[in-house]
């Protein structure tokens, strides 16, 4: 027998309580001389051992009462059903982690029902044994408990919002670790989790969640015989299906460019027809897809449009729904003032000059003196050459947390140097007729990307004689050694794009312009886009949770844009939420690797087919209840008094 409450057999102390008060009360009495106590002698000679005996019974049942009550409160465990717990062996809850991601809406050829519905199928199935445990339900969207009066609740549809489908993306590691503190702060004695997913890799992160699987490991093991984790691995895959993805956005003058990803599952080239609705005027085009994964660039004419609006590119019918379709929003943009702080004279010209304005104005020189915020306040673009002094640090960062983009470029000394952005390797040097070449270099999109007419940038023809390695952000472009040409950092709401090498001659080739004045250009204008009036958000991120005040455009349904891709207008603003690009990985864990990071719980496998097993715990408190009670009438009905004399004679007379 084990104990969910152990500290309350403490309690069990108090079923001396009586005994203590007997004696006290014996010390209380006085014998006192009274003539007539000669006549009550002969009566108590009869009673007496009757008498002493009942109070010995009495005090033995408040003692058994106390020693019952103590136990009920500690909630007493036994293994298997139980003839003293009064009950089925049903555990105290059944809990359902359901993983609503948006890959959860796959279907097969063989079977129209999503994963999510084969999920709440599975559920019910699960549920049937266990009558009269409690119902919960976690879901990865919401993530709070939702308590179910009968399994058949799941497929309510007034209750879509909380089972139906989403374009979100799911953290299953956190919700299991949420669901189980839940279960501790709420004091649940016996449970059965059962976890539904497809899981897709990306919705459980086994590298960043390492802290958080040990936590649960830790917590399931102290609770082995209590609660136990079920999991249930839908892992089928769709015969065919082609998903639709923003890369990023590019307004300009007059028109705008997107960067779609189109992604299919099958091999081959292939014309598909996709639909396009401009501002509530639908259209189509056909796409050819020669690969797996291909970069689509399509130009849309904004002449005839209003100045602030949205597209939306609908890929045909397939068999998983929700990545069939992305939203984009289009607004009011203006360049942004950009400013060049470079201590190098012949690089502040040439940066200056690079990202000049469509007029033909130089950017504006920022001195060379102590960096003051408010000079900031009216630029978007800062381009850095040199050193940063810890003053400098701290205002820059201000500036790229609150949206600002910044473009470092290494200072000329030769020592390492570290800043509040980026740590700067040593300098390196080649000899006269040996050079750095960069040899890879995204050029489907980013700054160095192929021109929208396919024209790619040389950069793979830059001779670079000097160099300086950033050694933090993600690379976006590599010398042929493996070392970052160009690196990215995200801060905040801003951007951080190193370069490692100066647009001097000494240094290397950018000084002819060919790849630092179209790189330039190209980071001005996503900057612009950024700060357009319309803006762009993931579907389930803190943003769209903390929308209250929104507006569904283009269509006649009401969503919500926390679990829903649409085009919406919060609080003023036209805003496209689009499905988390995690929801785009093909990778799907196996279940033994999930295991794997359990290895103190061992969960059961489950499959859709199986049925659930009985607990083999269950509580007993209720008998201890029932014995409480029995013990205190006992008690009650030795203390009656017994029938005095007067009344046996007044009994016998009538």
């Amino acid at each position: 027998m084990t104990f969910l409450q152990p500290l309350a057999l403490f309690g069990l102390l108090l079923a001396f309580a009586p005994i203590v008060i007997h004696l006290l009360n014996l010390l209380r009495h006085r014998t006192q001389t009274w003539a007539a106590t000669r006549f009550l002698f002969q009566a108590r000679k009869s009673s007496s051992r009757i008498s002493k005996l009942k109070r010995w019974i009495t005090l033995l049942l408040r003692m058994l009462a106390l020693a019952a009550l103590a136990f009920m409160v500690a909630r007493p465990m036994t293994g298997g059903d139980s003839l003293f717990s009064l009950s089925s062996g049903s555990p105290e809850m059944l809990v359902l982690i359901l993983d609503r991601s948006a890959s959860m809406e796959t279907t097969t050829e063989k079977d129209p029902q999503t994963k999510r519905e084969k999920a709440l199928d599975a559920f019910q199935d699960f549920a049937k044994p266990w009558t009269e445990s409690r119902l919960v339900v976690i879901e990865t969207a919401l993530e709070d408990p939702f308590f179910i009066d009968q399994a058949t609740s799941v497929k309510d549809a007034a209750l879509e919002r909380f089972f139906g489908p989403t374009d979100t993306s799911a953290d299953l590691p956190s919700t299991l670790l949420k669901t189980l503190d839940w279960l501790e702060k709420t004091g649940v004695g016996t449970a059965e989790i059962l976890l539904v997913s497809d899981m897709q890799t990306s919705n459980w992160k086994l590298d960043q969640n390492s802290e958080s699987m040990e936590r649960i490991n830790q917590i399931l093991t102290v609770k082995k015989d209590l609660w136990k984790l079920n999991l249930l691995h839908l892992d089928e895959s769709p015969p065919y299906n082609l998903s639709l993805s923003l890369d990023q956005v590019n307004r300009l003058p007059g028109r705008i460019e997107p960067v779609v990803d189109l992604r299919k599952n099958g091999q081959g080239n292939e014309l598909v027809r996709l639909a396009i609705n401009t501002n509530g005027s639908p259209g189509s085009i056909e796409v050819e897809l020669p690969s797996t994964s291909t970069l689509w660039r399509p130009t849309f004419d904004l002449a005839n449009e209003p100045e602030e609006g949205w597209i939306s590119i609908l890929g045909p019918d397939d068999f998983c729904q929700p990545d069939n379709v992305c939203f984009l929003t289009y607004g009011l943009t203006t360049t942004p003032q950009v400013a060049v702080r470079a201590f190098n004279p012949r690089a502040n010209l040439i940066l200056r000059s690079a990202a000049q304005s469509d007029l033909g104005k130089l950017a504006a020189a920022m001195p060379l003196t102590i960096l003051e915020e408010k000079e900031l306040l009216s630029h978007k673009v800062l381009i850095h050459q040199g050193e940063l002094t810890a003053g400098d640090e701290e205002i820059l960062q201000n500036f790229a947390l609150n949206g600002g983009t910044i473009v470092l470029f290494p200072p000329a000394s030769g020592t390492p140097s570290t800043s509040g952005f980026l740590s700067w390797g040593s300098l390196e040097k080649r000899d006269t007729d040996e050079y750095f070449k960069v040899s890879g270099w995204r050029r489907d999109s980013g700054l160095l990307a192929n021109s929208s007419d396919g024209n790619r940038l040389p950069v793979d023809r830059l001779d670079i004689k000097i160099r300086r390695i950033p050694e933090q952000g993600d690379p976006l472009a590599y010398y042929s050694d493996g070392k970052p040409f160009l690196t990215s950092m995200t801060l905040g709401k801003g951007v951080v794009y190193a370069f490692s090498t100066l647009p001097v001659k000494n240094w290397s080739e950018l000084d002819n312009g060919y790849v630092l004045v179209p790189a330039i250009q190209r980071l001005i204008e996503e900057t612009a886009s950024s700060n357009s009036f319309a803006q762009s958000w993931a579907c389930g991120g803190k943003e769209t949770k903390e929308a209250t005040l929104f507006e569904t455009m283009g269509e006649k349904i009401d969503k919500i844009p926390s679990l829903h891709a649409g085009i919406y207008k919060i609080d003023g603003r036209l805003t496209a939420v689009n499905r988390p690009q995690e929801e785009n990985e093909i990778r799907f864990h196996k279940t033994e690797e999930i295991v794997a990071k359990l290895p103190g719980v061992s969960p059961r496998l489950m499959t859709e087919e199986n049925s659930s097993e009985s607990t083999d715990r269950s509580e007993i408190w209720s008998f201890f209840l029932l014995l409480c009670l029995v013990l205190l009438l006992g008690e009650a009905f030795l203390g009656q008094p017994a029938a005095t004399t007067l009344n046996k004679a007044i009994s016998s007379n009538a």
